[in-house]
């Protein structure tokens, strides 16, 4: 009994506080038109605890007893506090507007606003550098809308957690949203938004100087232009714009408090560097936020209001405006606490609560003074169903569109052909694939054209099995080439046996196939086609090879993929060269090079990370490969030899580090070298433009053949001043169009052994193309063109000449 009194009496209590729990409704107008005040402050006297009325000045808030003091306060009226005794109906505040008395101003030879500014700053300073933590609760809703009607909204309430030290993170207790997205889908959080107090700002990914940075007077004008009031306080009306016109900074309206230096408020958007190049057409993110100290020292946020605007289309294809709005409100706070260090063992600065998460409701109605939702809002949780889907509310127009394939369900008529049944057979992921599909799975097309294959065909079929721990890659193909056709064909087994990891793996390979005599680390036969077929010089020259290939191979995060291989292989020349092209030109085209015929027995040691370098220059690579291979006689081979390479590619910020997209250093770092008696067919190249087509890491002023050699150096370098320099000229909506100005520049040199010189000139009456000097150039590009293409300018300096290309542009 004493067990299940105590037990009863424990639920009591518990059930006591789960009740003991109000809710304050009300709205806040001005006193003398009635217009509702969006967005004014509602706190209970002397704590962290508040509110913000929505849009028609209507308001939440949960006290836990009465009696309690509330304050209302709207910036140029004057506060009203009143006393709720007991739970009331309706608790309306009615602000009468204020007017301050102002001592003297003293003019002197600059802004005052100059002087209100670097007291703010300094103020600050003092103050935040003994504020270490906090702790507050929040509520965030997210809008999108189209150019008629709100599409979804999503809401959330969370904890929010700030160090000085370690930044924000954010533990989410609770989700809601319209029936028409997920909860997956439920991005609102307040761990991302802006203080405008702190001293730089995360933009859409800009970093931009805020209004109270340590520098804030070199970067902004401030001027004065109004003074208004609260509860009897002058409150200065400052307006801000950028003093530098190429860095992301702030414009608008910041509104100060006089006797604190504090700011009250920000109305600020971004400046016009702020834009994004295409697809991206109109970009405008308008940001407010309110500060309170609470009656105590520090100043922090009261809450962040977001609208924005993107509008995305390209030629043909345009979609609507998709409209974002945000509401986000703090309150709570709990100032210089001790924060677990387990909030912040993660990089993720947010979080999921699972005891709350799928609460439902529970926490919406009962624990948080929600903002209001007002009649739109209202609306669109009553109608929008699982039906009214985003894509359907954004789907784009234009003659693009005929081609997309739109989704089962399309009731728009531009679900194409066929009947509803078709349709829906074929959208179902029950339908058996058709015999043709059955046949052609993981099957790819192989094929090129060059003067010793000729004309190439293939085919290649790859597949994973047992999970996708075990792939099988088989290819052959036919030749029209050699003196009267040949075939190539091979296979590859890789296996990853470990059962906890994929990052280890063994390999087994075997192939028959024609091989370059060189090797290219940024060309292959396929990518030299097109300049073969049209008549002009070809890229390579080849040899016969048939051989085994055994490793193992480790990736090593952060570190990159380890190999280590055992190659046994059989190497001939081929004799046949011939003259063919698409278009009849008359060139006789060079021999093709002998072959130190032979075994060739070697182990190769590499490590290797990063594949952004087959992107040809398109975007920024930090990849490296180092390798190291040895043949010897004793393991069965006809060349005693060890090689080394070295091929590393590196991406720099340099100027204008504060836009989405800064200016941009590339460079590549090529060398090689050997000891011992290297094949010829092991030597490397020093890439150039295979034609017209003339990317980053190869040399723009040499065409067609490449410089080979057994060792070699070479350094390309281009930096990319975006379009800083059209700006400068004053096109200001040159970031807009994407076009970039970008420098380039690369040296480079190779050598060969003698003994290959006077094999080539006895044979060809030629030597092998190799550097007679160091090669150097130096151009100009144009990037972006038509958000596509780049046109390249280069100047060859040791040989003069001019040479004229086109290739990727750079987009990052």
């Amino acid at each position: 009994m004493p067990k299940l009194a105590l037990l009863v009496l424990l639920l009591l209590i518990s059930c006591g506080q789960l009740y003991a729990q109000h809710t304050i409704t009300g709205k806040i107008v001005d006193a003398e038109t009635g217009e509702p005040l969006p967005a004014a402050h509602v706190i209970i006297k002397d704590t962290y605890k508040g509110t913000i009325s929505n849009q028609d000045g209507e308001f939440n808030l949960i006290v836990r007893e009465f009696p309690v003091t509330l304050i209302a306060r709207f910036l140029g009226f004057e506060s009203q506090e009143k006393i709720i005794n007991e739970n009331p109906g309706p608790v309306d505040f009615l602000l009468k507007p204020s007017i301050a008395e102002m001592g003297e101003i003293v003019v002197t030879g600059e802004d005052p606003a100059i002087t209100i500014m670097r007291e703010v700053i300094r103020r600050k300073q003092i103050w935040r550098a003994d504020l270490n933590t906090y702790k507050a609760e929040a509520y965030t809703r997210q809008q999108l809308k189209n150019d008629t009607s709100i599409i979804s909204i999503s809401e959330s309430i969370s904890i929010a957690y700030w160090d000085k030290e370690k930044g924000s993170r954010e533990i989410l207790k609770s989700k809601r949203q319209t029936a028409n997205i997920d909860e997956a889908s439920n991005f609102a959080g307040v761990s991302y938004l802006p203080n405008f107090y702190d001293d730089n700002l995360d933009i859409a990914g800009f970093n931009v100087v805020g209004v109270t940075h340590p520098n804030a007077l070199s970067y902004y004008d401030f001027s004065l232009e109004d003074i208004q009031a609260l509860d009897g306080q002058v409150v200065y009306e400052l307006s801000v714009r950028s003093k530098r016109k190429l860095q992301p900074l702030f414009e608008g309206t910041i509104f100060v408090l006089g006797e604190e230096y504090a700011l009250l408020e920000v109305d600020l958007k971004p400046n016009s560097v702020v834009v994004f190049p295409p697809p991206v057409q109109d970009f405008n993110l308008s940001y407010q936020q309110q500060f309170s100290n609470f009656g105590g020292d520090y100043w922090l946020p009261v809450d962040v209001r977001i609208e924005g605007l993107v509008e995305v289309g390209i030629v043909g294809l345009r979609f609507p405006p998709i409209g974002f709005k945000q509401v986000a409100k703090l309150n709570d706070y709990e100032v210089n606490i001790d924060l677990p260090d387990t909030l912040f063992s993660s990089d993720n600065t947010m979080s999921v609560d699972s005891t709350t998460i799928n609460s439902g409701d529970s926490l919406f109605v009962n624990e948080v003074g929600l903002i209001p939702l007002d009649n739109e809002e209202k609306e669109a949780y009553e109608t929008l169903d699982s039906t009214a889907t985003l894509e359907k509310a954004f789907r784009p127009t234009g003659f693009f569109t005929r081609f997309i394939d739109w989704e089962e369900g399309d009731d728009s008529g531009n679900s194409g052909n066929g009947s509803d049944d078709e349709t829906r057979s074929s959208s179902s992921g029950n339908t058996e694939p058709s015999l043709l599909r059955k046949l052609t799975q993981n099957l790819s097309p192989l094929g090129h054209f060059n003067r010793v294959d000729a004309f190439y065909l293939g085919l290649k079929h790859q597949r994973r099995y047992v999970d996708n721990r075990v792939t099988s890659t088989v290819f052959g193909g036919y030749s029209t080439g050699y003196d009267d056709g040949t075939f190539s064909y091979g296979g590859k087994l890789e296996w990853k046996p470990l059962k906890h990891t994929r990052r280890f793996a063994v390999f087994a390979e075997y192939s028959a196939k024609t091989e370059t005599r060189y090797n290219s680390d940024m060309f292959n036969p396929t990518m030299t086609t097109v300049s073969s077929l049209l008549g002009y010089e070809d890229y390579f020259d080849y040899y016969r090879n048939k051989g085994l290939e055994v490793g193992v191979s480790h990736l090593k995060r952060r570190v990159g993929e380890i190999r280590f291989s055992y190659s046994y292989e059989d190497h001939s020349g081929i004799s046949y060269t011939t003259n063919y092209n698409l278009v009849g030109r008359d060139l006789v085209q060079r021999p093709n090079s002998y072959v130190n015929e032979g075994q060739l027995s070697a182990i190769e040691l590499s490590l290797s990370n990063g594949n952004d370098k087959k992107a040809l220059g398109a975007i920024g690579a930090n990849d490296y490969l180092v390798s190291i291979e040895h043949s010897a006689g004793f393991m069965g081979s006809s060349w005693d030899y060890t090689r080394f390479k070295i091929n590393l590619y590196r991406s720099f910020e340099t100027f204008y580090q504060r836009r989405f997209f800064p200016n941009t250093l590339d460079m590549r770092f090529n060398a090689g070298t050997y000891i011992g008696d290297l094949p010829i067919q092991k030597n490397e190249v020093l890439d150039v433009a295979p034609g017209i087509f003339t990317p980053f890491g190869a040399f723009r002023a040499k065409r067609f053949i490449p410089y080979e050699g057994a060792s070699y150096l070479a350094l390309n370098a281009e930096h990319n001043f975006k379009s800083i320099p059209f700006e400068m000229l004053g096109w200001r909506n040159a970031t807009q169009t994407g076009l970039s100005i970008i420098a380039f520049g690369g040296i480079g040199k190779t050598w060969v052994q003698q003994d290959q010189i006077n094999e080539f000139n006895s044979r060809y009456g030629f030597s092998p193309n190799i550097t007679k000097d160091w090669h150097m150039e130096a151009g100009l590009s144009l990037s972006n063109i038509f958000n596509l293409f780049r046109a390249d300018v280069a100047y060859r300096i040791d040989d003069p000449g001019i040479y004229f290309g086109v290739s990727i542009a750079r987009f990052f």
